[in-house]
């Protein structure tokens, strides 16, 4: 068929086709969707930023009794990507300011030394606040946490374990632990 000439007769089913333009801060999407209706549905999206650079594009197409589990699919992705990806920024945003790193310990990632677990069980045993070994070794609570019961100071729950007498397996205490 030519340009000149018009489809055949048969094929007079309606044509579908949707345009749409918006404008999002400094970047303009446009959304375009054709097909016959019954057939394959054509879907392209592209953005652009304010340079005219495309920064989004997505093409495909689907069938129309997908439309609206796609459309689900697609609104419940896209609204969790962009929950995530504000999540994520709201977390580092701090960071990217001079001067407002977060807070890293001065031996976060050191090795301890044998000098170290001496030191940190004796203080431990004396009864020195997680705050205070925290700031002394330089290193998180967490960290801390993990050495004593890496040395069979502590329970993984926590409960410190006291030396025994008889020369048995300690017996745990429960101790309340006071809150960073």
């Amino acid at each position: 068929m030519d340009d000149n000439e018009y489809p055949p007769e048969s094929d007079r089913r309606p044509h579908l086709s949707v345009e749409r333009h918006l404008t999002v801060g400094p970047h303009v999407y446009q959304l375009t969707a054709s097909g016959t209706g019954d057939d394959r549905i054509g879907l392209a999206l592209v953005g652009w930023n304010a340079a005219g650079e495309v920064v989004s594009e997505i093409s495909g197409g689907m069938s129309p009794t997908d439309l609206a589990p796609v459309a689900d699919a697609l609104t419940s992705t896209l609204a969790g990507l962009a929950a995530l990806r504000r999540q994520r920024l709201t977390a580092t945003a701090p960071s990217t300011l001079p001067g407002l790193l977060p807070k890293r310990h001065r031996n976060q990632g050191v090795r301890w030394s044998a000098e170290d677990d001496e030191r940190l069980a004796a203080r431990h045993r004396a009864g020195a606040n997680p705050k205070a070994l925290m700031e002394e070794f330089g290193r998180s609570r967490g960290g801390i946490t993990a050495r004593l019961e890496h040395l069979g100071l502590i329970t993984p729950n926590g409960v410190p374990v006291t030396a025994s007498t008889d020369g048995g397996p300690g017996e745990e205490t429960e101790v309340i632990s006071e809150a960073a």
